[in-house]
């Protein structure tokens, strides 16, 4: 069952600048921006689709365990705090 979840969420259509990645039962969303809210607005578009699909087949993810990172090789200071939100059955979480 879990495989044949899997294999839908892989099949979603993402936005040029992300790239799914899984292993076993773990998933990895990158997503690419020219600034922080690029990155974080493209991140919330793209976890909303997945949860809508994971609402549609009544899974639900574990948001204690959900972490995000910023990475980049910007020098310049830049807000390093993400609001990005995985949607759960009871509210929106943020992902800290």
């Amino acid at each position: 069952m879990w495989n044949i979840f899997y294999n839908s969420l892989l099949n979603l259509t993402f936005t040029s600048g992300t790239k799914i990645i899984a292993f076993a039962d773990d998933l990895i969303i990158l997503t690419r921006g020219k600034s922080v809210s690029e990155v974080e607005n493209t991140a919330n578009i793209e976890l909303t689709k997945i949860s809508k699909l994971a609402k549609d087949n009544k899974v639900r993810f574990n948001d204690q365990k959900s972490k995000v990172m910023l990475m980049t090789r910007r020098k310049r200071k830049e807000r390093k705090d993400l609001e990005v939100y995985l949607t759960t059955k009871s509210s929106d979480k943020l992902i800290p």
